[in-house]
C-alpha cells in the first residue's frame, strides 16, 4: 500500500473542511455545491466562512470557478480558501487575508485530559451558552450582535460534535469536531480560561473518543499552531485565505 503523502493529507484536510462548510451553509438554509475541484456557494456566507474552498490540487479548474464567482454580484470582501497555496490572485483583485498551516495528527492513543469537565453538547438548550463562550474569543468579534452562528440543526448531524469544558459550573473552553473525508476536523476552538495545551489535549481526547480510529485534521496559525504541534499535530502544508479587494 502506498504511504500517505502530505499532499494526500492536505487534500483530505481540505475536503474535511469543505464538508464542515457544507454543513454550516445547509444549517443556515444556504445553497452550496461540491464539485471535483472546489466546494462553493453563491450565497452570502455566515461570518468567518468563505464562498469557495479548493478541494483538489487543480489550479486551472479552481481559477475557472473563482472567475465565475467574480461575475456574480457578491458583496465586497468575500473570500476563498486557497487550500494548496498555489493560486496567484493579486492581479484578479484579491488580497491575502491570512496564511495558516494545515495540521494532521495520526489516529492513535491520546493524552488523558487533565480537566475532567469535557462533555458533548447534545441539547439545543445548551447551545446558546456554548456560542456565547465562542463569541467571547477575541478573534470572533465580528459575530457580536449577529444572529446565531451555529443553528441547532447541527446537533442532529451524527458526523458533527460540539464539545464544552466546564470548571466549577463555568464554561471555560470548547470546540467542534466534524467527521468527513476519512478524517476528523477540529475547529472553532475557544479558550476562556486555562492552559491552552491542556485545552487542546482535552479536545483531542474527547473527539477521538466520539470518532475513534481516524486522524485529526484542521488548520492553525501563530500560537495556536504551536499548541497543536505540542499536542502531536504535524504541519503538512500551507494555505491562504484570499479576500476580494474592497474598492476605496
Amino acid at each position: 500500500m502506498r504511504a500517505t503523502s502530505n499532499s494526500d493529507r492536505v487534500a483530505a484536510a481540505a475536503r474535511n473542511n469543505a464538508a464542515w462548510y457544507a454543513s454550516m451553509f445547509r444549517a443556515h438554509g444556504l445553497p452550496d455545491e461540491t464539485l471535483p475541484a472546489v466546494w462553493l456557494s453563491r450565497a452570502p456566507p455566515p461570518p468567518y466562512h468563505s464562498n469557495l474552498v479548493v478541494i483538489a490540487d487543480a489550479p486551472n479548474d479552481a481559477l475557472a470557478h473563482i472567475r465565475a464567482l467574480m461575475a456574480l454580484p457578491l458583496a465586497p470582501g468575500w473570500s476563498l480558501k486557497d487550500s494548496f497555496h498555489n493560486l496567484a490572485l493579486n492581479g484578479l483583485g484579491f488580497d491575502v487575508l491570512f496564511e495558516a498551516s494545515w495540521i494532521w495528527r495520526a489516529a492513535g492513543p491520546t493524552e488523558a485530559p487533565s480537566d475532567p469537565g469535557w462533555t458533548r453538547i447534545t441539547s439545543p438548550a445548551e447551545l446558546p451558552a456554548w456560542e456565547e463562550g465562542w463569541r467571547g474569543e477575541a478573534g470572533n468579534a465580528a459575530a457580536q450582535g449577529r444572529p446565531a452562528q451555529f443553528p441547532a440543526a447541527l446537533l442532529a448531524d451524527p458526523d458533527i460534535a460540539f464539545f464544552a469544558c466546564h470548571r466549577g459550573g463555568e464554561l471555560v473552553a470548547g470546540g467542534i469536531a466534524n467527521r468527513a473525508a476519512g478524517a476528523v476536523g477540529l475547529s472553532n476552538v475557544f479558550i476562556a480560561s486555562g492552559d491552552a495545551r491542556a485545552v487542546w489535549a482535552g479536545l483531542i481526547h474527547a473527539a477521538s473518543e466520539i470518532f475513534p480510529g481516524l486522524p485529526l485534521v484542521g488548520y492553525q496559525r501563530g500560537a495556536s499552531l504551536d499548541t497543536a504541534i505540542a499536542c502531536a499535530f504535524q504541519p503538512i502544508g500551507p494555505l491562504r485565505v484570499w479576500m476580494r479587494r474592497v474598492a476605496p
